[in-house]
C-alpha cells in the first residue's frame, strides 16, 4: 500500500484520468459483443464494465474486503433513498403544476438518462474520484471536490446552444457536484444518498416537460424548485446532525 501522502494524491489523480479515459472509450464493449449500443442491455453492460473498472482501480490501494465500505456501497440503501425522496419532493410537487407529463419518454430513455446516469456518475465522480482524494489521500474537502466537479461540469457543456448557455450548464452542474459531495460526506459516505438525489432530480427533468428541463441549466421555475429541494436537503442534514450531537463541516476544508 502507498504510504506517502504525495504518492496517494498522485495515484488518485492518475486513477481518475484512467477511469475517465476508459469511460470515454467504453463503446468498444458493446462492439465486442455485437450488442446495440443504446439498447437496455448495451447500456447495462457498459455500466457494469465501468463499475468493474472503478473497483479494480480502487483495490489497487484499498483492501478488497473494504471495497464496498470505501465506496459507500455497503451503506443503508433504504435510508439513502428515503432521505432523497423527501429532499426531492418539491420537484415532484412543483413540476406538475407548471409543466406536463412527457408522454414521449420511453423506459429506455429514463433508464439511461436518470437511473444509469445517476448511478454511474455518482460512483465515478463521488465514490471513486472524490473518495480517493478525500478519504484515501486525506486532502481537504475543497481540493478533493474540485477535480471531479470541474470534469462533471465540463461533460455537460454540450447542453448549451451558445457560449453563455454552455457556461450556465457548466455552472449548474459544477454546483451540483459540490452539493452531492457535501451530502455524501455529511451522511457518513452513504453513496445511495447522492445516487438517489441524482436519479430523482434527473428523473423529474425527463418525466415532466416545462421551460428549461431540456437542458441541465434549467429555467426559472425549475431552478426555483431545485433551490427549494437543495435548501430542504441542507435543512434536513443540519437537523439530523444536531439531533445526533454532530457538527456540520466537521472536517478539513482547505488542507492539501
Amino acid at each position: 500500500m502507498i504510504s506517502s501522502k504525495t504518492a496517494r494524491i498522485l495515484y488518485a489523480i492518475v486513477a481518475s484520468i484512467l477511469i475517465i479515459l476508459f469511460w470515454r472509450n467504453i463503446g468498444f464493449v458493446t462492439t465486442l459483443f455485437d450488442i446495440p449500443d443504446n439498447s437496455i442491455l448495451g447500456l447495462s453492460i457498459k455500466a457494469l464494465f465501468l463499475t468493474l473498472a472503478a473497483w479494480i482501480l480502487t483495490i489497487v490501494v484499498i483492501k478488497p474486503k473494504e471495497l464496498f465500505s470505501f465506496l459507500g456501497l455497503s451503506s443503508n440503501i433504504l435510508k439513502g433513498f428515503g432521505i432523497t425522496l423527501l429532499c426531492v419532493l418539491p420537484l415532484y410537487l412543483i413540476f406538475p403544476l407548471f409543466g406536463e407529463l412527457n408522454t414521449k419518454l420511453t423506459f429506455s430513455e429514463l433508464y439511461d438518462r436518470a437511473i444509469l446516469t445517476g448511478f454511474k456518475e455518482e460512483l465515478v465522480f463521488r465514490a471513486f474520484m472524490f473518495g480517493l482524494l478525500f478519504r484515501y489521500a486525506k486532502t481537504g474537502f475543497f481540493w478533493a471536490v474540485i477535480l471531479p466537479a470541474l470534469y462533471f461540469g465540463s461533460v455537460h457543456l454540450y447542453q448549451g446552444h451558445d457560449v453563455l448557455s454552455a457556461l450556465a450548464a457548466f455552472g449548474v452542474t459544477f454546483i451540483g457536484a459540490l452539493y452531492f459531495s457535501w451530502m455524501y460526506v455529511e451522511w457518513n459516505f452513504n453513496i445511495w444518498i447522492p445516487v438517489g438525489l441524482h436519479i430523482l432530480m434527473n428523473g423529474a427533468w425527463h418525466i415532466f416537460t416545462m421551460e428549461g428541463t431540456e437542458v441541465a441549466a434549467g429555467g426559472l421555475i425549475s431552478n426555483i424548485a431545485r433551490l427549494i429541494s437543495i435548501a430542504l436537503a441542507i435543512g434536513i442534514t443540519i437537523y439530523y446532525h444536531k439531533k445526533s450531537g454532530k457538527k456540520v463541516f466537521d472536517y478539513s476544508i482547505w488542507r492539501f
